[in-house]
């Protein structure tokens, strides 16, 4: 994900880093405080692409979006299969 993304949505909400880590605190839902994921905000927006995975779900979803996976190239592959008896 590329950090220009994130910050035009964060534009577009209006949105300050901590409003958006008031936000991941309540998607996440353990009630840390905000305070708890203000660091971790900033350092996401700063460089999505060196944050974990959930951490970087959490804070899509707390703008409102969803992160999906497009395969770009799919083949159906058909195997055919044989029964095999194994004897003890």
């Amino acid at each position: 994900m590329q950090q220009d993304v994130l910050q035009a949505r964060l534009d577009m909400l209006g949105w300050t880093p901590y409003r958006l880590a008031q936000e991941v605190d309540r998607v996440k839902g353990e009630k840390k405080g905000t305070a708890n994921y203000t660091s971790t905000v900033t350092k996401v927006l700063a460089n999505p692409g060196q944050s974990q995975t959930r951490t970087l779900e959490a804070i899509v979803k707390a703008m409102g979006g969803e992160i999906f996976i497009r395969w770009s190239k799919t083949e159906v592959v058909t195997v055919a299969y044989e029964d095999v008896k194994v004897s003890s």
